[in-house]
């Protein structure tokens, strides 16, 4: 899915405080399973997350993109990271807390395979351990045909991408394009990006599915809301 902008992604999401995140979230971890000292990142990235959250935790990542990883596992040295599919990874281990963040669970796609993500993240969960989710947005909330600009503007490093919100059956879908310049040169390429689009209440039966009782947060760590519930003890 980042093939082409794996090595920009963390200057591409230059405005989002990872650091902030990943305090409240280390918070929420503690006061919903006090004692927690293990950490499964879900569709981890870049790892951005991850290298605020080590310092509290055994913490691990797993990604479906190569390219992302090989960027998480020069910021994190010691961290596990491992190549895997959200949907049907088996680490032969338990975390006390499995988290998916920045949307990254909208990358499955259809309803059917969050259900299958949720389970599988539940079941490398602790008894009494925290789930935590941050969603996309829901369909009554999407930007139809909304067109999006970003910069980047660094002393070596000059991006502008740019899409409009199209939408295909209960999914997002953004063409975006991007011109990058660097002291090498400057060069254009697109990448398509497909998302999962579904409402609270899918997003609760995917809970209720695996036994969790949910709460909801609207706010969340960055404005898009937040799902969370500890696996029955």
């Amino acid at each position: 899915m980042f093939t082409k902008t794996a090595a920009y992604y963390d200057a591409l999401y230059h405005f989002k405080d990872y650091g902030a995140a990943a305090r409240q979230l280390h918070e929420l971890v503690q006061r919903c399973a006090p004692g927690t000292t293990s950490l499964l990142d879900v569709a981890c990235g870049t790892g951005k997350h991850l290298e605020y959250l080590r310092p509290h935790y055994r913490a691990e990542g797993i990604d479906l993109d190569g390219e992302l990883l090989a960027v998480a596992r020069q910021r994190c040295p010691g961290v596990g990271f491992q190549q895997a599919d959200m949907t049907r990874f088996d680490l032969g281990r338990r975390f006390g807390a499995v988290v998916c963040l920045f949307s990254s669970i909208a990358y499955v796609q259809t309803a059917a395979r969050l259900g299958e993500a949720v389970r599988c993240m539940v079941q490398h969960l602790e008894p009494g351990g925290l789930l935590l989710i941050e969603p996309w947005i829901t369909p009554e909330n999407y930007w139809l045909q909304r067109l999006t600009t970003n910069f980047v503007d660094q002393p070596d490093l000059k991006i502008c991408w740019m899409y409009t919100s199209e939408r295909a059956g209960d999914t997002s879908v953004f063409d975006i394009h991007y011109t990058v310049g660097t002291a090498a040169g400057v060069s254009s390429f697109r990448e398509k990006h497909v998302m999962g689009l579904w409402t609270d209440a899918q997003y609760r039966q995917a809970f209720a599915d695996v036994g969790i009782a949910v709460t909801f947060v609207p706010v969340g760590l960055m404005g898009r809301g937040m799902y969370y519930g500890t696996k029955p003890a």
